[in-house]
């Protein structure tokens, strides 16, 4: 709460005692003394005069604009410098104040006291304890009067006082509250100490002018023993040599400059011994450095009780003066007159410094120019410095206070001194400045003149000092010459900030100690003023040095030392600032080290006790004290170390401006405050990365291994203390600045930190010590602050599994869902909306309100010891948000991730941003989440400073960003969540299947049950999907894929994903759209289907909650997905193993026609030679082919089409059980039979398989015809689907792609007319066969296909005149007409008018223009003979011709008349070649890239050329003509 006491304007500061009485709390006190403190400048025109007669020479009456200033302190100054007293009266308390908290008095009882508490007697006191009024505070008042004698006035001070002031004794002031209070109430009452101070100062000034003379404060170092080890010198004097010696980066020029500005040697030794005490029996020199500044009022006491007497007992010390007065040499120039009237001079001198005092600086300034010049005449070297240094600040007070004032005349250098003896009287006069100087100049022309000879001015009173030194027994302490040196550099430096100019900022800064700023329009200056270096090579003067350790106590060490880092701090020399500070250490950590050991000696325990033990002793050993001095004091410390550690660039856990300041209101009982709001506020984003780039641009300054040391030495310094905040502040700062300060990436390793494993875990068995003796104190909330930043890694949600995770869903994917037909087999290629894996719906983010999360956080411990963290929690904002707290031990130099479980309470957008960390030791803050790698990489002509400075006023402004471009700045990450709100939680509950677990047998199905429960109680499951996943589908997926593979096997596997499903829903009518009601369950029925490769499969039931029907839901809903796993497996049945098509003759199907048709016809036919043949043979057969018997019996019958071919089927029996297996195959559809009733009227083959046998089945199959065999090849992906299909297969021609298009349909036509399937008899099992592995190769095809122009051809006899082909010996009968041996076998008699019919039929979806071709030859001839028909075949007409247009669907006969010549087998062939296209000619099938056009298209361009290729059909079986002689024939 005190001032500077290295002030330049220290001598006119009246210094003030501020103690606490009574019952009163260190909040109050602090706030008591702060109301003080804002009337610390009092003028003397508000001041009432004494009205005692005798006690006007301070009259404030005399100057009423003068001022009083106060400085209040609220400890009392050291032995050492109440020794100086009254050369400098400054230093010494002349007010003491006790301040008391009236709400702690007990309520008054009657009257008061009449008489000064000095005055009461016992018999008073007696009264007063027993019904007094302010009977507790008397003792109090009466120990401050009695330990502080020398003070001038001794008051009580009543705070918030409520009763009338007239019961107040005499020395209490009743000050009431601020609210009972107006803006002049604490005015008043520093106007009435100001009144009773200035009174009581006549009396003592009075005294002081009937002593002869005043001794010169003296010091040690000057003694006999001590000029020998020190060789006569103040060490302050000599700086230059302390400083080399000291400190080796010293610059070397300043012992020289101080060598040259002193006007004698100082090295002289002194030939004198001082004397041993001073004229009112003070010791001479201070204390030793070991003592310690009393601290009870029991102990201030006794100081003053043996230092120095009290004011009553002046008369004593002028007696004891008088009897030194020496005899000898009366007159004007004996030496008796000479020392009478320098002793004039000294109390001259003193007089005038307590006119300085008390404000009246007119008067002041008039006895002290009179005491400085005799002072100059008589060679009195230290009082003349003295008189020059209070001359200097009572011009300053004129200044600061605007009034215009003259620079005397002795202030001025060079001033001739022609006259010391005691009756000559010096003249002010100069004669080069005299002229200049006259008269009252203006207060501008003074500062001026003053700022003109300031420099020399400062360098005369220091040479004094040493000229006083040298050759003279006036050998001041180190102290005051260090002092008053520090001051003087002050001045200069303030004045040379202000651009030479003793203005007003300057003055305010002196004076109030207000910054300067610099003018940036400042012109040249107009007169010469030393430059900065001159002023710390005077500065440096002051340096107390290694042989003043004798003389100058620890706190007046410190406290020179700061001095001179202050100066060098406004001067902005940073550096050697920083060794000063350095060098404070030094000289602190020695001295509390050596008082620890003396405290563990007193208390009987061993120095290296824990801090429990000593910091409970001290703070027994403060229990005297104020509650604000300790507070004080321990602040004050921490934050001279922070100055320390920011000086050499250490990053401390906040900026040092904007380090926060503890709360200092609580008694030593409770436990500190936790920080303030604004310290606690710095947590948000910006300010963290503020703080981030703060301390990764300040790694680069300085140097590592000298901040660590730094570091330690102020742990050390806590530790001594002992200060627990400081000790676990600084451990923490110390592994801050050891870190490497960044984010290393997952392959990064220049993370680790700069200390050694040791080192570091030493600091956290420091700090977790400290922790304990915290604890043990009663300190609950001492807490450091975490040195990594960069805490939380990663923050993202975990798998909680799929029946957990909401998928979001467009209105319109709820109409691709089709949840009300079980009949309609799911096209797995169609989009399904709810097929969605886990991964993209972790992705969306979706959370769901009421239930839990879980969210993976990854931690960062860069250090090689063990991280403890007792809570962590997460960090959001939106929505409600409850974070259940959990703990972890993080390993040493790793990244760990833990779990963090949390329930969102409500529906919204929810960010998580970072988490709330409680780490063992440190406070609780937040963390925001940085998952980039990141470091500081700065470009080499940036200088740090300047991001140093922009990251400092981020982090004390919270609404202030990092604004630079400098640097990359770390990126935090956020987890943007959205949460819906509560959806039903569907489960399995039971399942029909033993573990889930069923065999099959390929082919067979089976049915299980599985039951569904809705655990949600408050909405329910109104949409349901089922859906399924197998094996399978991802083999077929895979194989799809491949994209070599060709169109028939793409599109094989498309068929095998489509149609061939594994799994199926059985829903039952009565209830298309199930529900789960709250809490409800449902049963679902589910069909499985053995397929090859079939192992394992998913049941996967979406579920989700729309709260309306599903035509009024406007906006998104979302679903959930519950999978329920399969263990399946299928073993092999029946397989087919090969397969082969192979023609089948007509004539069956004819003979059943003709036996339809006539039973005589049938019955003839039967008595021919063939017929009997085949009748024997059959008689003959196996019985196994006597099943054919009935089916060929029967073929050609109802059917239009009598064209078949027969299927070969050779199937295995894989399974070791008997398998019956049965094969159906059915008829081509015709107009009078649908093909629904086909599989009605389809014949069965059986057979009866042993295990591991094959079969071979024989299958009458009729003839295919496919209006457009070579249309494309199809793909049931909707998504491959395109106009232009191209064969993946690069080397394969059009004609190869053609067949290969023919045998694909064909193929597909027959697996539609044929269907397999076995059972077992002994289980009673049955399932399907796979006959898709039935391959048609180029030969089977042309028996399986029918063309799309059928030619027939037969014989009849010729309408024409039929008789006359007979011979005329041979008469008609019977053998002489033609017989039909088969369909196109005929027996005809020679030389008989024929006529050979063709029937052409188009079945084609086009026209056909034919060209008609017979080709007549001898049968089983070789190709030269059979072609030589002459004089055996005549025929009328020709054998081609073209045939008008044949439409789609149409039949046409063609005859041609012939007569066979010659008996023989001939045979007619028949080929019809289309002669033009017809427009519009089309094959069916119709599609875009089909038809004929194609086709053509096609054939044309594997030909190498353009148009069309004519199409040409042969007749599938040629006429054969038996032609015999009538009487040949009749006779066989």
């Amino acid at each position: 709460m005190g001032l500077d006491p290295l002030s330049v304007i220290a001598p006119a500061r009246v210094r003030a005692l501020v103690l606490p009485v009574g019952r009163i709390t260190a909040s109050k006190f602090i706030e008591y003394v702060s109301r003080l403190q804002q009337q610390n400048v009092v003028r003397l025109g508000d001041v009432s005069p004494d009205g005692r007669p005798h006690r006007t020479m301070f009259s404030p009456l005399a100057f009423p604009a003068g001022l009083v200033l106060y400085d209040l302190s609220m400890t009392l100054p050291p032995s050492s410098r109440l020794s100086l007293s009254p050369f400098e009266l400054y230093r010494e308390p002349l007010l003491v104040l006790g301040v008391a908290d009236a709400g702690w008095i007990p309520p008054p009882i009657t009257g008061g006291l009449s008489k000064p508490i000095q005055e009461v007697d016992d018999a008073g006191l007696r009264m007063n304890g027993e019904g007094g009024l302010y009977r507790d505070l008397q003792p109090e008042f009466q120990k401050i009067i009695d330990g502080n004698p020398r003070a001038l006035v001794h008051r009580i001070l009543l705070f918030d006082h409520s009763m009338p002031a007239g019961d107040l004794p005499d020395g209490f002031v009743a000050i009431p509250s601020p609210r009972s209070s107006n803006t002049t109430t604490m005015k008043t009452v520093m106007c009435d100490l100001t009144s009773r101070l200035l009174a009581d100062m006549t009396t003592f000034a009075k005294s002081l002018q009937t002593l002869p003379s005043i001794d010169t404060p003296r010091s040690d170092v000057g003694g006999a023993g001590s000029d020998k080890a020190s060789g006569g010198t103040v060490s302050g004097i000599d700086s230059s040599s302390a400083i080399q010696d000291s400190r080796s980066r010293s610059p070397a020029k300043s012992d020289i400059n101080l060598q040259n500005r002193m006007s004698v040697p100082v090295h002289v030794p002194s030939t004198s011994s001082s004397r041993a005490a001073t004229p009112d029996g003070r010791p001479l020199s201070p204390p030793n450095r070991s003592q310690t500044p009393p601290t009870t009022f029991d102990e201030i006491a006794g100081v003053r009780g043996t230092s120095s007497p009290s004011r009553s007992g002046v008369n004593d010390s002028r007696q004891q003066s008088r009897d030194r007065v020496s005899v000898q040499g009366f007159g004007a120039g004996g030496s008796g007159e000479k020392e009478r009237i320098k002793g004039k001079s000294r109390v001259g001198i003193v007089i005038g410094s307590m006119y300085l005092l008390a404000g009246r600086w007119p008067d002041a300034l008039k006895e002290l120019v009179e005491s400085a010049s005799i002072a100059r005449a008589n060679s009195d070297y230290v009082w003349l410095a003295k008189a020059l240094d209070c001359i200097l600040v009572t011009l300053l007070m004129h200044a600061w206070a605007g009034m215009d004032f003259k620079v005397p005349q002795i202030l001025y250098p060079g001033v001739d001194r022609t006259s010391k003896s005691s009756g000559h009287k010096l003249t002010d006069s100069v004669s080069d400045l005299s002229a200049t100087h006259s008269g009252a100049p203006s207060r501008l022309v003074s500062l001026q003149n003053l700022t003109g000879i300031l420099p020399d001015l400062v360098n005369n009173m220091i040479n004094l000092y040493v000229r006083a030194w040298t050759f003279t027994e006036d050998k001041i302490p180190a102290l005051v010459f260090s002092e008053s040196v520090v001051r003087f550099s002050k001045l200069l430096a303030v004045v040379q900030l202000s651009q030479g100019y003793l203005d007003g900022r300057a003055l305010q800064k002196i004076v109030l100690n207000e910054s300067v700023a610099k003018d940036a329009e400042f012109k040249a200056l107009q007169m010469p003023f030393p430059s900065k270096a001159d002023i710390i090579t005077t500065l440096f003067r002051a340096f107390p040095g290694p042989s003043t350790e004798a003389v100058l106590p620890v706190a007046d060490r410190t406290i020179i030392l700061a001095g001179i880092a202050s100066v060098l701090s406004d001067l902005g020399y940073h550096r050697k600032k920083a060794l000063i500070l350095k060098e404070i250490v030094s000289v602190l950590l020695p001295a509390l080290v050596q008082a620890r050991k003396d405290g563990a000696a007193e208390m009987g325990v061993h120095p290296a006790t824990s801090l429990v033990t000593l910091s409970a002793a001290a703070g027994n050993a403060a229990s005297s004290q104020s509650d604000s001095q300790i507070g004080d004091s321990e602040y004050g410390m921490r934050s001279f170390l922070s100055l320390l550690c920011s000086e050499y660039e250490v990053p401390l856990s906040t900026a040092p401006s904007k380090a926060p300041k503890y709360d200092l209101s609580q008694r030593l009982d409770q436990s500190p405050r936790s920080p303030p709001d604004s310290y606690r506020e710095g947590d948000n984003d910006d300010q963290v990365i503020a703080r981030i780039l703060y301390q990764a641009s300040i790694h680069l300054l300085g140097g590592q291994n000298i901040k660590i040391d730094v570091l330690r030495a102020c742990i050390n310094i806590c530790e001594a203390l002992p200060d627990l905040e400081g000790v676990l502040r600084f451990s923490a700062d110390t592994l801050r600045t050891a870190g490497s300060g960044i984010a290393p990436g997952p392959d990064s390793s220049d993370g680790s930190p700069s200390l050694s494993v040791e080192d570091q875990v030493r600091l956290t068995n420091n700090i977790s010590r400290t922790l304990s003796a915290s604890q043990q104190l009663g300190y609950k909330n001492l807490e450091a602050e975490y040195w990594d930043e960069f805490l939380v890694r990663g923050i993202e949600l975990a798998d909680v599994g799929s029946s957990r995770v909401p998928t979001p869903h467009a209105k319109g994917e709820l109409e691709l869902v089709n949840t009300s037909d079980n009949k309609v087999i799911k096209n797995p290629f169609i989009y399904n909306p709810f097929d969605k894996s886990v991964a993209a719906r972790i992705e969306d983010s979706t959370l769901v309100a009421e239930e839990e999360v879980v969210f993976r956080v990854t931690l960062q411990n860069l250090y090689d010891f063990d991280l403890e963290v007792e809570k962590i929690t997460l960090e959001t904002s939106g929505v409600p948000f409850e974070s259940l707290p959990q703990s972890i031990l993080v390993g040493p130099y790793r990244t760990q991730t833990m779990t963090l479980v949390g329930i969102p309470r409500a529906g919204g957008p929810l960010k998580v941003s970072g988490c709330y960390v409680k780490i063992k030791g440190c406070r609780e803050r937040r963390f925001p989440l940085f998952s980039i790698p990141w470091s500081l990489n700065i470009d080499v002509k940036t200088d740090p400073r300047e991001l140093i400075t922009i990251s400092q006023n981020a982090i004390g402004d919270r609404d202030t960003k990092v604004q630079t471009s400098i640097v990359r700045k770390p990126v935090i990450s956020q987890l943007q969540l959205n949460v819906i709100n509560v959806q039903p939680n569907v489960v399995m509950r039971s399942i029909s299947l033993p573990q889930s677990a069923m065999m099959l047998l390929e082919g067979e199905s089976k049915v299980f049950s599985v039951t569904l429960q809705n655990l949600s109680s408050a909405v329910a499951a109104d949409l349901l999907s089922i859906s399924f996943k197998d094996s399978t589908t991802t083999q077929l997926q895979s194989a799809l894929s491949n994209k070599a593979l060709t169109l028939a096997e793409l599109y094989e596997l498309e068929l095998s994903a489509t149609r061939s499903q594994s799994f199926r829903w059985l829903r039952t009518a009565a209830d298309p759209e199930p529900t789960i009601d709250p809490g409800g369950s449902i049963t679902l029925e589910v069909e499985v289907f053995g397929k090859p490769g079939l192992s394992h499969g998913d049941i996967q039931v979406d579920f989700g909650y729309l709260g309306v029907p599903k035509s009024e839901v406007k906006d998104r809903f979302y679903t959930r997905q519950l999978i329920i796993p399969l263990t399946i497996t299928v073993n092999a049945s029946v397989e087919l193993v090969r397969n082969d098509l192979i023609p089948f003759p007509g004539d069956f199907a004819w003979q059943n026609q003709q036996r339809q048709q006539s039973p005589s016809a049938s019955s003839s036919a039967a008595s021919t030679p063939e017929s009997q043949h085949r009748h024997h043979a059959r008689r003959h057969t196996s019985k196994d082919e006597n099943t054919f018997s009935s089916l060929l019996s029967r073929l050609g019958l109802g059917t239009d089409d009598d064209e078949h071919c027969l299927l070969l089927l050779d199937l295995r029996n894989s399974w070791p059980n008997l398998l019956t297996t049965s094969i159906q195959v059915r008829q081509n559809p015709s107009k009078d039979r649908p093909a629904s009733d086909l599989w009605k009227r389809a014949y069965t083959v059986h057979e009866t398989q042993q295990p591991g046998h094959t079969s071979r089945l024989v299958l009458i199959l009729p003839r295919l015809y496919i209006p457009n065999p070579h249309a494309p090849i199809p793909s049931l992906n909707p998504a491959t689907k395109r106009q232009y299909v191209v064969n993946t297969s690069k080397d394969a021609s059009p004609e190869a792609e053609l067949t290969a298009r023919e045998a694909f349909w064909y193929r597909e036509e027959l697996l539609q007319h044929i269907r397999a399937t076995w059972r077992e008899d002994s289980t009673g099992r049955t399932g399907s066969i796979n006959l898709r592995s039935l391959r048609l190769s180029t030969r089977m095809i042309p028996a399986l296909r029918l063309d799309d122009l059928a030619i027939s051809l037969s014989l009849s006899l010729s309408p024409a005149n039929p008789a006359s082909t007979l011979p005329p010996h041979i008469p008609p009968s019977p053998e002489n007409q033609i017989k039909a041996l088969g369909r196109a076998t005929f027996a005809v008699p020679t030389s008989t008018f024929l006529t050979l019919t063709t029937t052409l039929y188009n079945r084609g979806a086009g026209p056909v223009h034919p060209l008609l071709r017979l080709q007549p030859l001898l049968r089983n001839q070789p190709h030269a003979i059979a072609l030589d028909l002459t004089k055996r075949l005549l025929w009328n007409g020709v054998l081609q011709r073209a045939l008008p247009v044949l439409e789609a669907g149409e039949g046409r006969e063609v005859g041609l008349q012939l007569c066979v010549l010659s008996e023989g087998e001939y045979e007619v062939g028949a080929s019809v070649e289309e002669v033009r296209r017809v427009g519009g000619d089309v094959r069916g099938g119709g599609g875009e890239g089909d038809g004929e056009e194609g086709d053509f298209a096609m054939r044309g361009r594997g030909q190498g050329g353009g148009g069309w290729e004519r199409r040409v059909w042969y007749a599938g079986e040629p006429c054969v003509i038996i032609a015999t002689d009538v009487g040949e024939g009749l006779s066989s």
